[in-house]
């Protein structure tokens, strides 16, 4: 009994795990398949277990991402160059001072001077507490970053591609950031939303013939782990640091949040597939080579 006692304090049966989450029994299983929740297997008992921690914090989340939908006096928005003094800001508060150099803000300027459609900014009746880069970059600059030979913003800008038709893009996620000045729930509440508002700016891309196959990312804090995972991203590296790289194979992805990207998309190959053209059809022959060979069998009998 006492074990049992010791057991029920860490973790939920199945059922209790369905109550807290809202889930019917299929769904619970078909997130644990996903690799959403961890099921436990203790030894001499035939029954799964759920980690409270785990299932717990998920119900933080759905709860934070319920209130960010209904969330009023939220404003997310594309930044300019005159926006940064903000982020800057922002970045120090979370990060420290490092995070605030002379080098990196040069970085991010000549960055968004490069391409101005990679940096948006969430404001909360017009503070700012929140911001999320996506960048078009060259493969071997996003490696480069990953496996730590260069610092995101000190990347050389000519790396860096542009949100056009033409071939598909891999990005790089960058700074995630939600201010901590707020209570715990607000803040994942605000990650959601910057989240939710992402995915529509890419399907406004993907209406636009937009193709981004891949993005990586990487983060060393728990919400920017948390903002990883809950958009879908796998893991592809795990460092003695505690920072972790991140992967999300959007073409063979099949997360709901990128369904509205993938169908824009597909919408607009369907609409801007190549027409079969007067060259490619079957010319007629002219009146003139008609007679040509009239003539020419006349002359072989």
């Amino acid at each position: 009994m006492r074990l049992d006692k010791e057991i029920a304090k860490h973790y939920y049966t199945a059922a209790q795990a369905r109550k807290v989450l809202g889930l019917g029994e299929q769904a619970l299983q078909y997130w644990v398949r996903k690799g959403r929740l961890h099921k436990t297997m203790l030894p001499g008992r035939a029954q799964g277990l759920y980690s409270r921690k785990e299932v717990d914090s998920i119900a933080e989340e759905i709860e934070a991402t319920i209130i960010a939908q209904n969330a009023m006096g939220l404003e997310f928005r594309k930044a300019t160059l005159d926006d940064l003094e903000e982020e800057y800001r922002l970045a120090r508060i979370i990060f420290g001072k490092n995070a605030d150099t002379p080098e990196i803000r040069q970085g991010k300027q000549a960055f968004l001077e490069r391409n101005p459609d990679i940096d948006y900014h969430l404001y909360d009746e017009g503070n700012l507490v929140g911001c999320i880069h996506i960048v078009p970059l060259k493969h071997d600059a996003i490696i480069d970053f990953l496996e730590g030979r260069v610092v995101a913003w000190l990347i050389d800008p000519a790396n860096i591609e542009q949100f056009e038709p033409g071939k598909p893009l891999e990005c790089l996620f960058l700074d995630a950031l939600t201010t901590p000045g707020v209570e715990p729930i607000k803040r994942t509440a605000y990650a959601a939303y910057m989240i939710a508002k992402l995915a529509r700016t890419l399907t406004e891309m993907g209406s636009r013939g937009v193709e981004i196959s891949k993005v990586y990312g990487a983060s060393r804090t728990p919400s920017g782990i948390r903002i990883m995972r809950n958009a879908g991203f796998q893991i592809v590296r795990e460092y003695p640091t505690g920072a972790i790289t991140f992967m999300l194979d959007i073409t063979s992805s099949h997360e709901k949040i990128l369904l509205g990207y993938k169908s824009a998309l597909e919408k607009w190959k369907q609409e801007n597939s190549e027409k079969p053209t007067s060259k490619t059809r079957k010319k007629k022959p002219l009146a003139s080579d008609s007679r040509k060979d009239i003539v020419a069998s006349e002359q072989q009998e």
